[in-house]
């Protein structure tokens, strides 16, 4: 579906003089949520999601940095998940600086969310995450490497080399100039662009026009990322904010099982699993919204939907 061109309402300064664009929706005293695309998305990607939010929340969205009307710096280290997390401290500072966020975020954009709540007082700015295929580095690191010191117990030990090889993709997004040129050639063609998102239905494909050029700009995520998560070391932080995941069973990239030690560090978990693929804001955005509407609800101490019920791994704290 083309999108609607749509003029920023404000740019936002972030870290290293990158200016984000920021686009604001829905009901203007309403509790904030912050919507957050990955690649090669735009804040187009919720297109389907915020009509469905817009009565009841304050919707925020914005261009990652490389993408859209947000600047797109040169040097590979300015897309770091610490830049990422930086980038939102920066929007929700300046967007909701009186209290805490409802946030729903995909794939990178997830990432740097989890990147963000490790910072100290991270807690007391996010009411509650709901993320979709988008694991914490540390802790999607910690279930890869702990698996494979275990080869006596087979199934967790195979499940952590797919999970390791799903990922070699990167390796590839990550090679200077053949990466970028190939994604601007591919994603200008219909048909990749359709395969590329699961061959979901053209009227639920939210992209924005500037689709190629925004990947060929932002693929240095990748090179920024990838080889870095796997080389640092330091301990897997527990995040003390309610964390709601959306787990798309036939997602190619981030497998189910990836998330299966996630409530070892997040005491206040959700997990919902659904049949979907890794682009699932798109195939199914009245999933996301219900995800945000009951973190809503626990927000305002509303019962529970059973949903919420079934979906509880951890027990919310008093």
């Amino acid at each position: 579906m083309p999108a609607i061109q749509q003029v920023p309402q404000r740019f936002v300064d972030s870290t290293g003089g990158v200016r984000i664009a920021v686009y604001e929706e829905g009901r203007s005293a309403g509790p904030p949520v912050v919507l957050l695309h990955g690649f090669p998305d735009s804040h187009v990607l919720w297109d389907g999601v915020v009509p469905l939010l817009a009565e009841r929340f304050r919707v925020i969205r914005y261009d990652n940095r490389g993408v859209g009307l947000s600047s797109v710096p040169i040097q590979v280290s300015a897309y770091t998940m610490a830049r990422f997390a930086d980038d939102f401290a920066a929007v929700i500072g300046e967007l909701s600086p009186g209290g805490p966020v409802h946030v729903l975020a995909h794939d990178w954009g997830s990432v740097g969310v989890w990147e963000y709540l490790t910072r100290p007082g991270a807690g007391d700015r996010v009411a509650s995450f709901t993320s979709v295929s988008g694991p914490s580095q540390d802790q999607l690191v910690d279930y890869i490497f702990s698996g494979l010191r275990r080869p006596w117990r087979p199934l967790r030990f195979l499940r952590s080399i797919s999970q390791a090889l799903r990922f070699t993709y990167m390796a590839l997004l990550s090679i200077p100039v053949l990466a970028p040129l190939v994604l601007r050639l591919t994603l200008s063609i219909p048909a990749l662009r359709r395969k590329a998102v699961d061959n979901i239905p053209d009227d639920k494909i939210h992209h924005s026009p500037k689709l190629a050029s925004d990947a060929a700009h932002s693929v240095k995520t990748y090179p920024a990322n990838y080889f870095r998560s796997f080389s640092r070391k330091r301990p897997v932080p527990v995040i003390d904010v309610p964390v709601q995941l959306i787990v798309n069973t036939q997602d190619q990239y981030v497998r189910p099982h990836g998330f299966d030690d996630t409530a070892r560090w997040v005491p206040r978990l959700w997990r919902r699993d659904i049949k979907a693929g890794h682009f699932s804001p798109m195939s199914h955005p009245q999933v996301m919204a219900a995800a945000v509407h009951d973190f809503g609800d626990l927000a305002e101490g509303k019962q529970p939907s059973r949903a919420m019920l079934r979906a509880q791994i951890g027990r919310p704290r008093a």
